[in-house]
């Protein structure tokens, strides 16, 4: 099991509220957090008279912006009790247009990553690869996908061309794909099919699909490259 990943560690959170409300739509919008945070430190830094603030403030890096209104600042720890002291004294300056309602340490946050599979289904991968071939405006073919492959999915095992012709008439016949004289293409909601389906085909295939049995999935390891 992964080990767990600890964020922001170290950090100071501003809780801050606008001096006044952003004027009509569309005239102003909200800054973003990395806007506010140089404001934030430029006004501490312009503190010449406060050399050790002015510092410390130097010394600010942008760890996050939460909305709508928390900044999380991040520096040595030494720097981190300066603002702690100067907010203590009220001489913690705010960044333009804004009010410190608060200012308090944040506790790490704990991450636990999520462990992946060693399986991949070939479907999904196929049709990520049509995907970017489609944006790329590569023409694809069989042995073009094949190529793709393996340039750029190196963790999976290729699939033998028996597998990878039978897995792309599946995903045509579920109408997640379709090919053309120019290749094979992803189905979006703008593609077309004309088909010859009587009322009475389309009714019993409606009926049907109640009762359809789950589809064979291929799966590529990723790592044994079986």
């Amino acid at each position: 099991m992964a080990q767990p990943v600890q964020l922001a560690p170290g950090s100071l959170a501003l809780v801050l509220c606008r001096l006044e409300a952003p004027k009509a739509a569309g005239v102003a919008e909200d800054p973003g957090g990395r806007a506010v945070f140089c404001a934030f430190r430029r006004a501490n830094t312009r503190c010449f008279w406060n050399s050790r603030l002015a510092r410390a403030a130097s010394r600010l890096t942008f760890q996050g912006w939460l909305r709508p209104g928390v900044l999380l600042v991040h520096a040595p720890p030494a720097s981190l009790q300066v603002l702690r002291d100067a907010w203590c004294r009220r001489a913690l300056r705010p960044p333009r247009g804004f009010r410190i309602r608060a200012v308090g340490d944040v506790f790490p946050v704990q991450m636990n990553p999520i462990a992946q599979s060693q399986f991949v289904p070939l479907a999904e991968v196929l049709c990520c690869a049509i995907s970017d071939m489609n944006t790329a405006q590569i023409v694809v073919t069989q042995e073009s996908l094949l190529e793709h492959l393996m340039k750029h999915y190196p963790g999976i095992a290729i699939p033998s061309q028996d597998i990878l012709y039978t897995t792309l008439g599946t995903l045509i016949k579920e109408r997640k794909i379709y090919h053309t004289g120019e290749g094979y293409f992803i189905v979006t909601p703008q593609t077309y099919f004309i088909t010859n389906t009587t009322p009475q085909e389309t009714k019993r295939v409606r009926s049907d699909e109640r009762h359809v049995m789950p589809a064979c999935i291929t799966y590529l390891d990723t790592e044994s490259g079986i």
